[in-house]
């Protein structure tokens, strides 16, 4: 059971990571076939129209004359082959103009200086071209999608092995019946089955009844299946050449039926002497397949050599007997994958060997058996790891889909296999090295294949994908939970710097993939389970809270710093001199990389962002709460800090919408969550005693931010592309000033002159409406001027309707008189400057001038001062 979990775990893993990246590898293909394909029909359409537009333009210049019985057809506009519509009607009218007075006669040679053609002639011509143009794009069939040559290669294999099924051949030969081809070759497959059951069932029979000793069942057998190999050879290239071939298969079953009695069976002879029999016996069954190139001899061999343990099976547990046994079979047929591309006999092996593998697991003792095991199923894996690409990079053939599907299943099935032989006995540390001597192992064959320079792109993507598969999941074997994110972070970043020295493409989108992964564990189970769900810190102690705080430096620190470093790698520049990965060897760029550098950028720092955001909650609140709150609004200001910079260096819209969005979140930080926790009662005081402490840390809460927004302004007002967002930061600068002024004050008062506390705030208004007064004149900018205007007015209103009930007389008297002059301070600031308002219609340049001449006549001259 636990073999079989973790196969199914391991086929998940391999889903979600590899077959998306082949569907994406097999999207972008076709859509770029299917782009070209549209784009050459686009061209071939438009020099039709452009052919089509010169006949009848040629045509409307000439007189009106019989058409000839057969015109030649201009040998730039042919209708294509693909289709030849007959045509039982008659041919298109195109509409008659007269040629002007003085036309050259028509000959093959159009003028060159036609006369100028007529509104009507040029609308004829208009209108037949849209026609015909819609007629051809009716009739043009769409262009077919032209297979991948990988999808080619796989469909034509399983079609070679589906006709030797068949009729025993990879094409059905000509003049040949079908009738005759399939009953020849099964009758014959058939007969040579039976007649080796039979001989299996003879020796087990004689054993069951006495009738043969040992010796001479074992003998019996080899001058049988030696007969057969004669006989078999004689009949070779005669008219029962079919025959021959079966009765070799025959043979050699039989040999191995023989061998493995004579060794495993009766004991007869030891393991060493039997393994060199088999290995003779193999290497007479490749040679003989090889040499008479007969698929069907090496077919019936595999049958017959596979199928011996279980006609002859014994009671005894011998895994290293039977598995020698069956990596003597799967080393013939790698000699054989050699010379022949059989692809056929690859899976029957494949199949054969891990089937009686996991029959005789049912008999397996972790306690004893595992060394009798392991190594031989290392020694499977590495086999048929080679037999998968043997023959092609022999040949210099490239591999297809087949060969890469088995070189998947042969990978997890040895990982899943290894996963379940090792982790019972010695735990998941050294399952992780079965994953990284994996690594190690596709490493190698990625090295080998450079250094050759074998082209063969999806076998080389596939053996950098399980190379960094196995690598990344090494990680979590061998490390907590808490460090596989800061493993995969660093094993992200030496990806990304290997495929810069490789010239990768694929190992690149590896990288990303793995950093996607960073990306989220990082959000979803670091952060979660180091802040939200971590227990309260205040119950630990300062030694303890200090070694914690030191890994989370570290957990969160690595996995932005990589991200960091791989900016840098993204940034440099792409040398093709120095690729050791050749264009035909890669794969297409996936995220373009102007969009990799830009992800590098913001990620990093949002990540940043976020971890520095939840740490100072965190440390400060259990180092010193009341500071809590300025730092973090300090953190948020210096991310908005960091836009507004970008976003004038830039010029950037997207960047000041984002900068919004940060200064957003500010404003929404301070009212929701800043105002309740220093204690805002329904009263607009805060809660307890006023302190002078807590009065200076919201002096650096409200006032940094209050001096961001303004300078904000000062800075994106004189940008054109970011006028508006400078002014709506202004805007906020000054309410949220307002507001903190007003609470504070509040607060003030209450404390120390609760008397005055109601004329104290109209008094701090009407100080805001003059200086909203004053900066709207200086700056003529009348919405300043309203805003102080309407200011004064409530001001008025909260005076005679509020502050005469709730003011003591004295603390009446005196904020009468204050408001009384700052009102009046008003009014004279608007006779000072009534000029501004009776010049309106001056346009600024005017009213610059204005204020220059007012200046010289202010100022005396320098004699004037001297005397």
């Amino acid at each position: 059971m636990e073999e079989l979990l973790a196969l199914t775990a391991f086929c998940a893993i391999v889903a979600m990571l590899v077959l998306p990246i082949a569907t994406v590898v097999l999207l972008v293909n076709l859509r770029r076939e299917h782009d070209s394909g549209l784009l050459a029909l686009k061209a071939e359409l438009r020099n039709l129209r452009r052919e089509v537009d010169k006949l009848l333009g040629t045509a409307s210049s000439l007189p009106e004359t019989p058409p000839e019985p057969q015109a030649a057809a201009s040998p730039a506009f042919e209708r294509p082959t693909e289709f030849e519509p007959e045509v039982t009607e008659e041919p298109l009218a195109h509409p008659q103009v007269e040629a002007p007075a003085g036309s050259e006669p028509f000959d093959e040679e159009p003028s060159k200086e036609p006369a100028e053609p007529t509104l009507a002639s040029l609308m004829a011509r208009k209108q037949a071209g849209a026609a015909f143009s819609e007629e051809f794009r009716k009739i043009t069939p769409s262009p077919p999608r032209e297979p991948h040559p990988w999808e080619t290669a796989a469909k034509e294999t399983l079609h070679r092995i589906w006709n030797w099924i068949i009729v025993g051949e990879e094409h059905v030969p000509q003049g040949v019946s079908m009738e005759f081809a399939v009953a020849s070759q099964w009758l014959l497959r058939i007969g040579i089955l039976i007649l080796v059951v039979g001989i299996g069932f003879f020796l087990k029979y004689s054993v069951e009844h006495g009738l043969i000793n040992e010796v001479g069942r074992v003998a019996l057998s080899t001058i049988t299946g030696l007969g057969m190999l004669i006989a078999g050879t004689r009949l070779l290239g005669r008219r029962y050449h079919v025959l021959g071939q079966g009765l070799l298969g025959g043979g050699l079953a039989v040999l191995y039926f023989a061998v493995f009695a004579a060794a495993n069976f009766y004991h007869l002879i030891e393991q060493p002497p039997a393994f060199v029999l088999m290995g003779v016996v193999t290497v007479l069954a490749g040679g003989i397949a090889v040499r008479f190139n007969s698929i069907l001899v090496a077919v019936l061999g595999i049958i017959g050599g596979y199928g011996t343990p279980i006609m002859l099976p014994t009671d005894v547990v011998n895994f290293p007997g039977l598995y020698g046994y069956m990596l003597v079979l799967g080393i013939g047929v790698l000699g054989i994958c050699y010379w022949k591309s059989w692809r056929l006999v690859n899976y029957l092996s494949f199949v054969a060997t891990y089937g009686l593998f996991f029959r005789a697991m049912a008999d397996y003792d972790k306690a004893t058996h595992f060394w009798q095991v392991f190594p031989f199923v290392a020694a499977f894996f590495a086999l048929f790891s080679t037999m998968t690409f043997l023959f092609q990079l022999v040949n210099r053939e490239k591999s297809n889909l087949l060969d890469l599907l088995a070189l998947l299943a042969n990978a997890g099935i040895f990982y899943a296999v290894s996963y379940g032989l090792i982790e019972p006995l010695y735990g998941q540390r050294w399952v992780a090295a079965v994953t990284l001597a994996l690594a190690a192992f596709y490493t190698g064959h990625v090295l080998f294949f450079l250094n050759r320079r074998i082209i063969d792109r999806e076998l080389l993507v596939s053996f950098i994908g399980l190379a960094a598969f196995f690598l990344a999941v090494t990680m979590p074997l061998v490390l907590s939970n808490q460090w596989i994110t800061v493993s995969w972070a660093l094993q992200a970043l030496v990806m990304l710097w290997m495929a810069g020295k490789l010239g990768s493409r694929f190992l690149q989108q590896v990288s990303y993939l793995l950093y996607g992964i960073v990306l989220f564990r990082f959000g979803l189970i670091d952060l979660r389970n180091q802040f939200l769900q971590a227990p309260p810190a205040a119950e630990m102690a300062l030694g303890e809270y200090l070694r914690q705080l030191a890994e989370r430096l570290v957990m969160f620190g690595v996995p932005i710093a990589s991200l960091g470093g791989a900016y840098r790698l993204l940034s440099r520049p792409e040398t093709e001199g120095g690729r050791l990965v050749d264009r035909d060897n890669d794969v297409p760029e996936w995220l373009r990389g102007t969009w990799a550098v830009r992800l590098a950028v913001g990620i990093p720092l949002a990540m940043l962002f976020v971890y520095l955001h939840l740490e100072l909650n965190r440390t400060v609140g259990f180092l010193y709460e009341p500071v809590k709150l300025p730092l973090l609004t300090l953190l948020w200001l210096a991310m908005c800090g960091l836009l507004l910079w970008e976003a004038l260096v830039r010029e950037s819209r997207p960047l000041l919408v984002v900068l919004l969005l940060f200064v957003g979140g500010v404003l929404i930080k301070l009212f929701v969550f800043d105002l309740p926790g220093w204690g805002v009662t329904d009263g607009f005081l805060y809660a307890g005693a006023y302190s002078f402490r807590d009065a200076g840390l919201r002096l650096i809460d409200f006032g940094a931010v209050v001096g961001f927004l303004a300078a904000a302004y000062a800075w994106l007002g004189g940008r054109e592309h970011a006028r508006k967002a400078g002014v709506f930061l202004g805007a906020c600068s000054l309410g949220l000033l307002f507001i903190y002024l007003t609470l504070e004050t509040n607060a003030f008062l209450h404390g120390y002159l609760d008397g005055l506390r109601y004329g104290g705030i109209s008094i701090l208004w009407s100080l805001f409406a003059l200086g909203l007064i004053l900066r709207g004149i200086g700056k003529r900018v009348p919405e300043l001027r309203y805003l102080g205007l309407a200011l004064f007015a409530i001001v008025a209103w909260k005076v005679f309707f509020v502050d005469l009930s709730e003011l003591d007389q004295f603390f009446r008297i005196i904020a009468f008189i204050v408001l009384g002059i700052l009102t009046l301070c008003g009014s004279f600031i608007y006779l000072k400057y009534q000029d501004r308002f009776t010049l309106l219609s001056m346009d600024e340049e005017e009213l610059d001038a204005l204020d220059g001449e007012e200046r010289e006549v202010d100022e005396p001259e320098e004699g004037e001062e001297d005397s």
